[in-house]
């Protein structure tokens, strides 16, 4: 298998990991209900759903780069655009505050979303080294 698409593989399994913890903490885990602050419609609430359906679509992108290559570069950009963006709010959460909320404790939930959240950037990060290192070494035809 190459290179790429192993990266490629491991990068939807995190990013689909991440987005099945944000559902599974917004329908059991107690984030449903949590409507503190709102910024344009969205809560912490809503921003768990987001994340669930956002964590689907874009591990779906991934999947699908592997049949059209054409996906892969955009696909893996959002990938480490979504996990990064997950990252920052749970440090927002866990110090300052976000919309309102602030998180305290460690959760299983949360320990597996923040891995999955690593994995995805290193991985979806190092597809999108690999690919324009090969762009810039393929002969000019």
């Amino acid at each position: 298998m190459d290179t790429r698409r192993g990266l490629l593989i491991v990068g939807a399994a995190a990013v689909l990991a991440t987005g099945y913890m944000h559902f599974y903490l917004y329908f059991w885990g107690g984030y449903r209900g949590i409507s503190i602050d709102r910024l344009a419609g969205i809560d912490i609430s809503r921003s768990f759903a987001l994340n669930a359906v956002a964590g689907l679509l874009i591990a779906e992108a991934l999947a699908l780069s592997l049949r059209y290559e054409r996906l892969a570069t955009p696909a893996a950009a959002l990938g480490i655009l979504f996990a990064a963006a997950a990252i920052a709010g749970y440090t927002l959460a866990r110090t300052s505050g976000l919309l309102g909320f602030t998180e305290s404790g460690w959760s299983s939930e949360a320990v597996i979303a923040m891995v999955a959240e690593v994995l995805a950037i290193v991985s979806l990060a190092s597809y999108l080294v690999i690919s324009l290192r090969r762009t810039k070494l393929a002969p000019v035809t």
